[in-house]
Formats: C-alpha cells, sequence, structure tokens
C-alpha cells in the first residue's frame, strides 16, 4: 500500500460524531483521513440556533459550531477530503474504502454517515451521483444555466435553493404545499428570482434518465391526481424520509431490520476494527452531544484497537 493511499483509521461522514472520532485520533497522532460527502457537519450544520451543546450560554449557529469542530480537528492534522464513499471490503485488519471507486486502506475505520433524506421513488438511487443529488452548495455549480427541480421547502431546503439559483435555469421548487409563502426575506428574495418557478401541491413519483444521467421528474399533482414530467438534467432532494446511510454496509457488518449498524458499548461493529457513531446507529435521542459522545467513545477505542495490533 502507497503512503498516499494508507492510514491509521478511515473516518467515513463529517458531522459531529466523526470529526470527534478523528480528532481524537488525530490527537494522539494518528495519520487519520475523514471523507465526507456533502458538507462538513450534516444537519446540524443547517440549524439557525444551536442553544443545548455545552459551553455556548447564549447559544450558537450550527455552522459556527461545526467550523469550531472543523478548525480544531484540523489543529491535531485530521486529513479531510471530500468525496463519496461506494464501498468497504474487510480482509482482517486491512480494510479498503472506496471513494468514488478510488481504493483507500487503514486498519480501523469509523462510519459516521447519519440519516440521509430519500424520496424512495424509482431512478433515485439509480440515478445517484448522475444527476441526483442531496447538497446544493456541492454541486450547485455543476448547472450552470441548465434545468433542474428542487424538492422540499422546508428552512434548509430554501437555504439549498437559494444558493441552487445561483445556477440553475429554470429551477423548479417542487412542494407539497399548496403555495410558498415569503415569510422571511430569504424566501422573498427566492420567490421573487426569474428563474425559479414554484410546482405546487405536487409529489414526485419517478426520476427519469438514459445512460448519460438525469433527464426528468415525473411529478404527480395532488389537485387531481394527474402526472406531467419536468424536463430537467439535476433533481436536489430535501425531503422524504430520513434512514441510515448504510447502503455501501450490507453483507459486511451487522445490521437491523431498518438498516440501523449494530454496536456495542464501545460503538463497535460485529466486525473488529469497524466502529458506528451518531445516528447510524439506533438512537433514542438525536443531538450534537450523543454524536460527540459515540465519536469520543469509538476514538478512543479505535486507539486502543490500534495498540492492541501492535501499532
Amino acid at each position: 500500500m502507497s503512503d498516499e493511499t494508507s492510514y491509521d483509521a478511515i473516518v467515513i461522514g463529517g458531522g459531529p460524531a466523526g470529526i470527534t472520532a478523528g480528532m481524537y485520533l488525530a490527537r494522539a497522532h494518528r495519520k487519520v483521513l475523514l471523507v465526507e460527502a456533502g458538507v462538513l457537519g450534516g444537519q446540524i450544520a443547517q440549524s439557525q440556533h444551536v442553544e443545548n451543546y455545552p459551553g455556548f450560554p447564549d447559544g450558537i449557529t450550527g455552522r459556527e459550531l461545526i467550523d469550531l469542530f472543523e478548525k480544531q480537528a484540523r489543529r491535531f492534522g485530521l486529513d479531510i477530503q471530500f468525496g463519496r464513499v461506494d464501498g468497504l471490503a474487510v480482509d482482517g485488519e486491512r480494510k479498503e474504502v472506496r471513494v468514488t471507486g478510488f481504493p483507500f486502506h487503514a486498519r480501523v475505520v469509523i462510519v459516521a454517515t447519519g440519516l440521509l433524506q430519500r424520496l424512495g421513488v424509482p431512478g433515485e438511487e439509480e440515478y445517484l451521483g448522475r444527476g441526483v443529488s442531496y447538497c446544493a452548495t456541492c454541486d450547485g455549480a455543476l448547472y450552470r444555466q441548465r434545468p433542474v427541480a428542487l424538492v422540499g421547502s422546508s428552512d434548509w431546503a430554501i437555504e439549498e435553493a437559494h444558493f441552487l439559483s445561483r445556477f440553475a435555469n429554470p429551477l423548479y421548487l417542487v412542494t407539497s404545499a399548496s403555495e410558498l409563502k415569503p415569510t422571511t426575506d430569504l424566501r422573498h428574495e427566492l420567490l421573487s428570482h426569474p428563474n425559479v418557478e414554484v410546482v405546487p401541491r405536487a409529489r414526485p413519483v419517478a426520476v427519469l434518465g438514459d445512460e448519460q444521467g438525469v433527464t426528468g421528474l415525473r411529478v404527480e399533482h395532488r389537485a387531481d391526481g394527474t402526472t406531467s414530467e419536468l424536463s430537467v438534467d439535476g433533481v436536489f432532494i430535501f425531503a422524504g424520509k430520513k434512514r441510515p446511510g448504510t447502503e455501501f454496509l450490507q453483507e459486511v457488518v451487522d445490521l437491523d431490520d431498518d438498516g440501523y449498524v449494530r454496536v456495542d458499548e464501545r460503538c463497535e461493529t460485529s466486525v473488529p476494527g469497524v466502529y458506528a457513531v451518531g445516528d447510524v446507529r439506533r438512537h433514542h435521542f438525536h443531538q450534537v452531544a450523543t454524536a460527540v459522545g459515540d465519536g469520543a467513545v469509538a476514538g478512543m477505542d479505535a486507539l486502543r484497537h490500534l495498540k492492541a495490533g501492535g501499532g
């Protein structure tokens, strides 16, 4: 294995749990790679106000909190790279993590992929990375002057749509609501944009495409049950059901019936040296504090694992 692709540990996912685990390992002078498919912080980065995380009596925005996490982790030498993990293979102590098809290797892997929103419609998984995206700030610039649909109307969706409106033309906002009201300055600015068109009372039923990628989005109209097709090159999804991001772990570690990773009290999975932290494992509570706790536990136990193996 080359030095460029070989690490002591690889962390998959850059939310609070993943960054914490990576920071603990990097602080112990381990060579650690953190891979994030979207933006650092995950869903908490979209929060306008975090008021229950210790140490910030006046509260803090999610983005500011994650920026501090990242600054601290990088100070300890955590290597952060962006890419989509599409496979994990285990051969004893040797673990191979494929990032967009490119192999990296480590003795420890910590999975912190959190919960992903999925519509669960035909074509969504097939065209992931070929027109289907869950991060406008990551992929929006690829669609300059190209037609795009964005599904969702939450505050997070509106923020992503606002960014996407800089590039897409037109930008269809597909929402189940009867209308989108300009209740905030950001919504007013977005709805006033000449390239933005709202598709109200609509439910996506299929992502369409060919060998080149996405070609359209089929939607069902709640008013009369009819369907129509939006001719678009990209579909950005910020709605649907949440599920753990464990597709690449099938047949690798034990998962429960809903796809959550089964772990022990040390956050270790059924495979020694592979851990799962944060929302990707079954939790009753989804909090930054619990995610950070998981990351700390896994990071410290991963150090034990590395030392036990003579590393």
